[in-house]
């Protein structure tokens, strides 16, 4: 079945559940990568090659990844407790300190002797007269090994950091921080005890199962689904095939432009994007969609209105370059410019 389109909740109805995010406790379980950005200046082509000369100027970090979904949590007024890996390294000590400076407790974001920090380093170039474009993107980092001691102290991190916890978002970038072997126990012991549990997976969505909330974009849902989706009833059957799947309650298929779709065994409905605005960098909204969803999901709010507010919270992502963690005040002043007339 075709998922039907539908008025947002009130937006002063929304804002109440905003107010009710702080002090709840979270937990962000994944991969952490350092987003570094070098912006430069371009003057000229070179002559031993058609490439463009840069001039560097200076660099800038961002949390990407689990890191950026724990960065919007926090910025959300949430207590969070990060799980994950990073490298013996000047990067992963950055990142740590990244963390630290939102107020992230990092306790259980553990150091790998073996394997670097995950950094993804974006050249943005522009001329005098021209707005900066990213040119290229450097990846640096493989998937960590994850086995024997380094497993149980994975483990025993993300039991130690739940203890008393509201929520948990897995964030899976591929790094093998975390994974849908090494969460599927402590998924059923959380969601046993009432935690609501978020998952961000970009490649094995699949694979995982009874989480409380999805939240693939359609690329991701597609894949996942095995199915090519060019219009809603293709939609409607990959959104079907995954909640039977995944054994979720609630999934959120993300559309860019088109907004989002919420899903649950009776069906979907839709909800158009918020505001007008042109996208400017849709890095990291995805983060922003599921720590806000899951946290409103731990606030009491009901599916609707978690994915509503993820909804707003997606517009103010991508209105920044970058992946900049969504405030509290940015969401609420999102919903006083209520679009949509919402009563």
């Amino acid at each position: 079945m075709r998922p039907r389109t539908v008025r947002p909740p009130a937006a002063a109805r929304l804002r109440r559940w905003v107010e009710r995010f702080p002090g709840r406790r979270a937990v962000v379980w994944g991969d952490f990568v350092l987003d570094e950005y070098w912006r430069c200046r371009s003057r000229r082509v070179s002559r031993e090659a058609p490439v463009l000369v840069l001039d560097y100027q200076d660099r800038t970090v961002q949390g990407g990844g689990a890191a950026n979904a724990a960065l919007n949590l926090a910025a959300l007024g949430a207590c969070v407790a990060a799980v994950g890996w990073v490298g013996a390294d000047a990067a992963g000590h950055e990142l740590r300190r990244l963390l630290e400076r939102a107020g992230v407790d990092t306790l259980g974001l553990l150091e790998h002797d073996d394997a670097p920090t995950v950094v993804k380093t974006r050249v943005v170039a522009g001329s005098v007269h021209t707005a900066r474009q990213q040119v290229v993107r450097v990846d640096r980092g493989a998937p960590f090994r994850v086995a024997g001691r380094a497993r149980a102290a994975l483990l025993e991190a993300a039991a130690q950091a739940a203890t008393g916890t509201d929520a948990v978002v897995l964030s899976d970038y591929g790094y093998d921080s975390v994974t849908p072997g090494l969460a599927r126990r402590a998924v059923r012991a959380w969601r046993r005890a009432g935690v609501v549990v978020g998952l961000d997976a970009r490649y094995r969505l699949a694979a995982y199962r009874d989480v409380s909330l999805a939240t693939p974009n359609e690329g991701e849902a597609a894949a996942a689904a095995g199915l090519e989706v060019r219009d809603e009833a293709d939609l409607a059957r990959a959104a079907t095939r995954l909640v039977k799947r995944l054994r979720v309650p609630h999934l959120i298929v993300t559309r860019g432009r088109d907004g989002l779709t919420l899903w649950d065994a009776r069906g979907g409905v839709s909800l158009e994007a918020w505001g007008g605005e042109e996208a400017v960098d849709v890095t990291g909204a995805g983060d922003a969609v599921v720590a806000v969803a899951t946290l409103a999901l731990a606030a009491g709010a009901r599916a609707l209105e978690a994915a509503a507010l993820a909804n707003v919270a997606g517009s103010v992502a991508v209105s920044r370059r970058g992946a900049v963690a969504v405030t509290r005040a940015e969401l609420a002043r999102a919903l006083r410019r209520d679009p949509r007339g919402a009563r």
